[in-house]
């Protein structure tokens, strides 16, 4: 498994810039989870992205310097006009190739506004979790299919989308991951088995363990699938990447540190060596 995913990652010649290594741009945050966005932006520049956006409020992006002075922050999610937000979208549309949607973004109506002005504005791959699920489910029909979308829900947001119960979902996972991913595109259904599906074809990643069954930890798995995805792996792809890169990282972890306690900050700063070892072990395989 880890040789043919190696064979997935991104490939890269020494005289780049940080610019070729792609843009992620998060959107999310708020005064009750202000450190979702950043756990997202720590991962994906861990996982190789050459640039990591933070579009919340003012209270979030006041909290990234001391936490993440790699990164940049654009404040201003909440209180302007719709107008407004979409010029914010359109002036970082050229150096972003991944958008990262929902990271602790809430319930609130008003982003519920910005969950939907995103939908259906932003023109390239586009990841969405935590509440945006949320107000995916809520909408139902009233949000177009698209086919450049990636959803990364637990058992309990697929839940919602589908309009059972956890315990259904968790009965026949396969089944509602297939579900969600004809409705939705590319669906990683969480779980101590993740599993990726597109619509056609379905792959499970078991590389995961109860380490990573910790606050964070989906932030942490969504910045580093939304990394791949700005270097240009194709979105099915980059989710069978992270998924594997999340889960492998927290056992390694886990070997480690031993299997409680560990945190999702930590996880996303593990990423690199578990990268370095996919590589290597690619390369090693080329040259037998």
């Amino acid at each position: 498994m880890m040789e043919r995913l190696a064979r997935l990652l991104p490939r890269w010649a020494d005289d780049i810039h940080k610019g070729d290594r792609g843009g992620v741009l998060i959107v999310g945050g708020c005064s009750l989870y202000r450190g979702a966005p950043l756990l997202a932006a720590r991962s994906a520049l861990r996982a190789g992205a050459g640039l990591a956006v933070v579009f919340s409020d003012e209270c979030v992006c006041a909290g990234i310097a001391p936490f993440l002075p790699e990164a940049i922050v654009q404040t201003g999610l909440y209180g302007i006009s719709q107008e407004q937000f979409v010029e914010v979208l359109e002036l970082w549309e050229p150096r972003i190739g991944c958008l990262v949607l929902g990271p602790g973004i809430g319930r609130a109506p008003e982003a519920g506004k910005i969950v939907r002005t995103v939908w259906n504005t932003w023109r390239k791959p586009l990841l969405v979790d935590g509440d945006a699920l949320y107000w995916l489910a809520e909408g139902g029909s009233s949000f177009a299919a698209r086919r450049d979308a990636l959803l990364t829900p637990h058992e309990g947001e697929a839940a919602r989308l589908l309009e059972t119960t956890p315990g259904s979902v968790r009965r026949a996972r396969e089944v509602s991951v297939r579900a969600l991913a004809s409705r939705w595109g590319v669906v990683l259904l969480k779980g101590r088995t993740t599993l990726v599906d597109d619509g056609e074809r379905t792959d499970v990643i078991g590389e995961g363990n109860r380490a990573l069954a910790i606050p964070g930890s989906g932030d942490v798995l969504a910045g580093c699938a939304a990394a791949f995805a700005a270097a240009g792996v194709p979105l099915y792809e980059s989710a069978l990447l992270a998924a594997f890169v999340h889960g492998r990282t927290g056992r390694v972890l886990s070997h480690r540190m031993g299997m409680d306690g560990i945190l999702a900050s930590e996880v996303a700063d593990a990423i690199p060596p578990v990268l370095h070892e996919m590589r290597m072990g690619f390369y090693e395989a080329e040259t037998d």
